[in-house]
């Protein structure tokens, strides 16, 4: 925790989850326990808890309490919500809580709470509370200024989804309704306006209590129940009940079954799954997905005074947005593209929602999406084809807005070639809710969305260098970047890799202000502005400069530096990055990185590794731990002596293995000749999953490499555009046409390109010893695209072997088989490259 106006610096080992108190008095943080601590308390099967530390920033003074989950400061900052662990063998959901008041310290403790909230404005703490036996359970409001606890609900009944209205003292919590006759659980919608005030009122909403509520349905406990900015509205969803299972027991009761209902529910069961061509969704998809199709359920609104109830969506499949603070309410429908969704790009129509009536009206149809609007903005935002289009949810008037405009908004680099090819994105929204900000390709245009001009803000174009908004919400809450604010736009170089920020006040073109061979980002955002001081935060990391936070004023100039996360770094040898220009067979620029061997000699000669998937060259500045554990660290191959190169490769459509081979050729002969070191008989080839890919088919068309390494690699297009990817339970078949594989149409349409691209169908021309690795579980490219490979060079005769990790996935998540691949993946090289003797496991 380091102080930005002194030398200051607490270190708290172990600590994270750190937040500020809104008075900037304190902040909390988890402190967590060491590796040796968790090993030790696991092998006695007892419970690891985390500690509350709490710092004084005024004072300097800590303070560290046992076993806290969770901490929540209240608006003012005043007060701090501590939140116990639950104890391993309690029934209820219920655990203490302890109020601190940070200006007395004194505490205030509440027992079996089960969820609470502060108010966003204000200091009063609400709180359901759940027992054994639900003995007391209710909703609590307590006020700590005043000391008063006042009892809202109680009930033998289960309170879930407490929360406050912003900037007010209204509140909402859902309370379960049981009915033996369904065998879901209902709730009623319990509201509360102006608990701070001498007049507040209270609204129930149920079937019993509200005619317009439909019987049939329930409040749904999953959909959180959002208001809308005036409080007149609650949105809720809701849900089809599930009427219980009938008893066959009693044969005289009204209601069992039939004799032949419970005939059937008494025969075993067929272990059966239909899977039938015309589904949308094929079966492994529906069961990956079964959890969240059993909680589709339909946006409502429900009018607080009036009592008016709407059912806001008919068909569950629809997606709809509550916007502009409950005013209105936008709805998306794919169905009518089910069937072409099946297999190519999914498609939608957009409709507006009247929050009164649930009347819908088309605004577009056919289009791939639509952005959602800033808190301030009437309009609607879509692309389709080649331009940006803006709705007025006011006037109900459509317009394009970029028709005029001299200037590309649609990524054409993007393949394969889709029907709708995608735009370069939203940078923001203006605060007033008049203008949007649209990225092309190198610059932030601001455009008025009633299409009534705009203009370009940054000039990157002629230069290659990106401009990007560094941070869309500095000071605005989310309701967009103010006429007033400066701008802070975050800048890359396509061809020299160098980055950095640039500022723009209001009317004035942007400058540089940092502007270094650096990368800059990660973590949560990669600029940061403090709530209530003109300072500002940004990471930056180099190839050999670990990542640290830098902090400096407006103009960032001199930048303070506040972190040092890696003291040691002066006392390892470490290698250099340059950039290696090339142009591939059909004349595309491109770029790849290359690594140094750390000690490097230039009397030396030196094997080379390349590593490559798509493109690369933009990670040239990145800090990377030699961690074993992450087996393709090329941080590692240069400590243990090698080149590492990573190409940057594109792709024509339809020839993916071709286009990699078209691409890293060139490259690879660009790196020889600007690194003479490298032993051009000692290079090397290595990839996971479309890296694997390239690599399987490389070497059975070009002998370039001494040995490679393929890491769950696809190898015959045809029977794995005809599997699924079994983590999501789609068909592999969209992965051609639509996405990664850029084939466009399914193998019997253009076999030649199928066959011509798959690795399999040239394994007779592999001359490369290959290592190859798969998970037996692999649910991303199927385990069986290994064993064909594995057969096909077994029965050929080729220098192969196959490393098969049961129960692994695409990526090795157990230590032991990630140090297992890393060591073997050096010994490979090791043999071929270095002329290492080789281990049994290889000979």
């Amino acid at each position: 925790i380091h102080s930005t106006t002194s030398d200051s610096v607490v270190i708290v080992p172990f600590g994270s989850r750190a937040v500020f108190s809104s008075d900037n008095r304190w902040v909390a943080y988890s402190i967590g326990r060491s590796t040796e601590e968790r090993d030790s308390a696991r092998s006695r099967d007892e419970a690891i808890y985390d500690k509350l530390g709490l710092l004084n920033l005024e004072t300097g003074e800590q303070t560290v309490r046992a076993d806290f989950a969770s901490f929540h400061f209240s608006d003012d900052g005043r007060y701090l919500a501590l939140r116990r662990y639950k104890p391993k063998d309690k029934e209820s959901d219920g655990v203490d809580v302890v109020v601190h008041d940070l200006l007395s310290d004194r505490d205030m403790s509440f027992g079996n709470v089960s969820e609470m909230a502060w108010q966003s404005e204000g200091s009063l703490l609400a709180m359901t509370t759940d027992a054994v036996d639900q003995v007391g359970n209710g909703v609590t409001v307590y006020d700590p200024l005043s000391g008063r606890i006042r009892s809202m609900d109680s009930d033998e009944a289960t309170y879930r989804q407490l929360s406050w209205r912003d900037d007010s003292s209204d509140l909402v919590v859902y309370k379960t309704e049981i009915d033996e006759v369904f065998e879901d659980t209902a709730h009623v919608a319990l509201v509360w306006r102006d608990i701070a005030g001498d007049q507040g009122v209270s609204y129930r909403l149920s079937s019993e209590t509200n005619d317009a509520f439909p019987a049939s349905m329930r409040i749904v406990e999953f959909r959180a129940p959002s208001w809308s900015n005036d409080g007149q509205t609650l949105f809720v969803g809701i849900q089809e009940r599930r009427p219980s299972s009938f008893e066959c027991e009693d044969g005289d009761s009204e209601e069992a079954g039939t004799d032949q209902e419970c005939l059937e529910k008494e025969e075993e069961a067929a272990g059966v799954e239909i899977w039938h061509t015309l589904d949308r969704d094929p079966v492994p998809q529906q069961r990956v997905r079964e959890r969240q199709l059993r909680r589709e359920n339909y946006l409502s609104a429900w009018d607080l005074e009036s009592g008016g109830f709407v059912q806001l969506g008919d068909d569950l499949t629809e997606e709809n947005e509550i916007v502009r603070g409950g005013q209105y309410v936008i709805g998306t429908d794919e169905t009518p593209y089910d069937e072409h969704a099946m297999f190519r790009q999914q498609f939608l129509d957009l409709y507006e929602i009247d929050v009164e009536t649930g009347a819908k009206s088309k605004i577009a149809d056919r289009i791939s999406s639509v952005e959602s609007p800033s808190l301030n903005s009437r309009y609607i935002l879509w692309f389709a084809e080649e331009d940006w289009y803006s709705h007025d949810l006011e006037d109900g008037e459509t317009q394009n807005i970029t028709a005029n405009l001299e200037t590309v908004f649609v990524n054409l680099d993007v393949t394969p070639t889709r029907e709708q090819m995608p735009s370069f994105g939203i940078a923001g929204w203006m605060e007033d809710g008049r203008s949007v900000l649209l990225n092309d390709q190198w610059d932030v245009w601001r455009v008025r969305l009633d299409g009534s001009g705009a203009e370009r803000l940054t000039s990157g174009a002629s230069q290659s260098i990106r401009y990007r908004i560094a941070s869309n919400d500095l000071d605005s809450d989310d309701d967009g970047i103010g006429s007033d604010e400066t701008i802070y736009y975050s800048v890359y170089s396509e061809w020299t890799k160098k980055a950095g920020f640039a500022g723009a006040a209001p009317g004035d073109d942007p400058q540089i202000l940092v502007w270094e061979d650096k990368r800059f980002g990660g973590f949560s955002s990669p600029f940061l502005k403090a709530d209530d001081a003109d300072l500002f935060a940004f990471r930056m990391e180099g190839f050999d400069d670990s990542p640290d936070y830098f902090v400096a004023g407006p103009d960032l100039a001199d930048p303070h530096q506040v972190t040092e996360t890696n003291p040691f770094q002066s006392d390892y040898a470490w290698g250099r990055v340059e950039l290696v220009d090339y142009e591939n067979e059909w004349g595309r620029r491109l770029q790849g990185v290359l690594t140094y061997p750390a000690n490097y000699d230039p009397s030396q000669s030196y094997p080379m590794i390349v590593y490559h998937y798509e493109l690369l060259s933009q990670g040239m500045h990145q800090y990377q731990v030699p961690d074993p554990t992450q087996y393709y660290n090329q941080q590692i191959w240069s400590q243990d002596g090698y080149f590492v190169f990573r190409p940057d490769i594109v792709y024509r459509d339809r020839r993916p293995g071709q286009s990699n081979v078209e691409t890293l050729r060139p490259a690879v002969a660009a790196a020889l000749a600007q690194a003479p070191s490298v032993d051009e008989e000692k290079v090397g080839l290595i990839g996971h999953s479309w890296g694997g890919y390239q690599t399987t088919y490389f070497v059975t068309q070009d002998d370039l490499f001494a040995s490679a390494v393929a890491g769950a690699p696809l190898t015959n297009l045809m029977s794995m555009y005809l599997s699924f990817y079994w983590n999501s339970g789609g068909t592999d078949a969209r992965i051609f046409e639509i996405s990664q594989g850029r084939m466009q149409v399914p193998w019997w349409e253009d076999w030649d390109s199928y066959e011509a691209n798959s690795p399999i169908h040239h394994i007779q021309n592999m001359e490369t010893p290959l290592l190859m690795m798969f998970g037996t579980n692999d649910g991303a490219v199927e385990y069986n695209q290994g064993v064909e490979f594995y057969n096909a060079a077994r029965r050929l005769g080729k220098q192969m072997v196959m490393l098969s990790y049961d129960g692994e996935n695409h990526g090795l998540a157990r230590e032991p088989n990630q140090l297992d691949y890393q060591h073997r993946i050096m010994q490979w090289f090791g043999h071929y490259l270095k002329g290492e003797p080789a281990p049994d496991w290889i000979s």
